[in-house]
């Protein structure tokens, strides 16, 4: 019987697996129909409201207060960390970062026990979910920092091992480190550039004649770098010029290909023609410039304030980005005007989705009025900032979240006493380490079985308390099953993807 009902859940469930990084679920492809802003009051402190005009969800997830402002850090830079159960926001108003639940968005606690050089500056480690670096304003030490016991790493002091006598600084655009969190970039002034790895101890000084005062970006190889519309080698020298015109809004990522690449938008054709629109990316191993979002297939002129987020390191599928648009017009009347969209740059096959308003004009406030999308690691959620236009226009700026239909949370029933129990599995797919989490205890002597699609159980852990982690490190990459059961029978039940 337990096999034939393993068997049935699989015949409805395998499709949903199949897809599971496919971000497109629930979402329209490539629409380039009028999807007009309509007035909408803003959502109440962790509420949701359904976007009318594409009917994802929008979560708030902050409660800045009239004439306050919290905000992501920026498109750049990774507000989640590696399993997504942690997050971090800027408070502006009061100028320290906030550590946040990366579930439940529940504020945890300010992170006033740091000092980086630069708002921007907070690196999350893209495979330890405990950990994040910063180059501390005080002591130019590189600082590795372990959320869990607040304790502090100085891994390599920027002063000694470059000489410089200037300002240490990283630059524009702040951009994240390699994704093996092992390469990281700097200047001292506008002087001198570097790159250092940490596993080596190896400093690289680059090739580059107008610093600009930017430091070059490192790829996610941790073996391509871009400054300045050129590619570079490990070695700090020049190897590709890009098909830029000029220096514009960017992040770097991946392709779906999986080679290191350059997202940015572009108003005007590169030297070698084409190559414009909201978001290019370009191949930082061949050169080669894909147009993602441009007039050639049917969209408007490049929308002023173009954010860029290709920081969707844990999605299969690869080449995801998340992008938000302020545009000229400013209302959300026209074709990607106050939008956000997701994108993934895959030549030949390129895929757009319109994910909902973020209605965030920035008359008010300037720059923190921007949206600065920022894509989650597993590409299921978007983070922006939003003064909300309306009668709410510029009162106070908060942060919200698309949930895209993508992104579950587990609700099942609670055979007991025939109420909702509200269980978050993450991440899915996992690759470590898997969290199961309820919003209150189960009943005593419960226990946690792992099953494969055959029924066989393969881990079986007790569980006393509303949180648990468990080590997948020993599962093959596939689908599995997971039933928390109490007197044989079972309570909860679900399935998860480890890859």
């Amino acid at each position: 019987m337990k096999k034939k009902w393993i068997l049935f859940l699989i015949t409805i469930l395998l499709p949903f697996y199949i897809i599971g990084q496919d971000l497109t679920e629930g979402l329209v492809v490539n629409d380039l129909s009028l999807h007009p802003m309509q007035d909408i009051a803003k959502p109440e402190y962790l509420s949701t409201i359904i976007d009318p005009s594409f009917g994802t969800t929008i979560r708030r997830i902050t409660d800045a207060g009239p004439g306050d402002v919290i905000v992501p850090m920026y498109s750049t830079v990774q507000a989640w960390n590696a399993d997504e159960t942690l997050m971090i926001l800027y408070n502006q108003s009061s100028s320290t970062h906030e550590l946040l639940n990366g579930i439940t968005y529940q504020y945890l606690r300010s992170l006033d026990d740091i000092s980086p050089n630069d708002l921007e500056q907070i690196f999350w480690d893209f495979n330890d979910p405990d950990v994040f670096y910063y180059p501390d304003n005080l002591t130019s030490d590189f600082i590795k920092y372990t959320v869990s016991t607040q304790s502090k790493e100085s891994i390599v002091n920027l002063v000694d091992i470059s000489g410089c006598s200037g300002e240490i600084e990283m630059g524009n655009d702040i951009q994240m480190m390699s994704w093996d969190s092992d390469v990281f970039t700097f200047r001292c002034g506008n002087e001198m550039t570097y790159s250092y790895r940490i596993s080596t101890g190896e400093l690289t000084d680059f090739n580059i004649e107008e610093i600009n005062f930017t430091a070059p970006g490192v790829a996610p190889s941790g073996d391509r770098f871009y400054h300045n519309k050129e590619a570079y080698d490990l070695f700090g020298n020049s190897i590709i010029e890009l098909n830029k015109n000029a220096v514009e809004h960017s992040c770097i990522g991946q392709l779906p290909n999986g080679n290191d690449a350059f997202y940015s938008i572009a108003f005007q054709e590169g030297p070698q023609g084409g190559c414009i629109g909201d978001i290019i990316a370009h191949d930082l191993i061949t050169g080669e410039c894909i147009p993602v979002i441009s007039q050639s297939q049917g969209y408007d002129y490049p929308q002023s304030g173009t954010h860029i987020s290709a920081l969707a390191h844990k999605n299969t599928q690869g080449g995801w980005v998340a992008a938000s648009m302020i545009g000229y017009d400013k209302d959300g009347q026209e074709l990607l005007d106050q939008e956000l969209v997701i994108a993934r740059a895959e030549a030949g096959n390129i895929q757009v989705c319109r994910i909902g308003h973020h209605r965030s004009d920035e008359d008010e406030v300037d720059y923190w009025g921007e949206p600065h999308a920022v894509i989650s690691p597993l590409g299921t959620r978007v983070l922006f900032a939003s003064d909300w236009s309306g009668v709410e226009d510029g009162q106070s700026i908060d942060s919200y979240v698309v949930e895209l239909p993508s992104y579950t949370e587990i609700s099942t029933t609670d055979l007991f006493n025939d109420n909702r129990v509200k269980c978050n599995v993450f991440p899915n797919p996992v690759k470590d380490v898997l969290n199961i989490h309820l919003e209150h205890s189960m009943l005593s002597a419960s226990k946690i079985l792992i099953y494969d699609s055959n029924g066989k159980v393969l881990i079986t852990q007790n569980f006393h308390s509303h949180q648990n982690i468990i080590s997948t490190t020993r599962l093959s990459p596939g689908i599995y099953f997971y039933s928390l059961d109490n007197e044989s029978e079972i309570k909860v039940k679900g399935r998860f993807i480890k890859w």
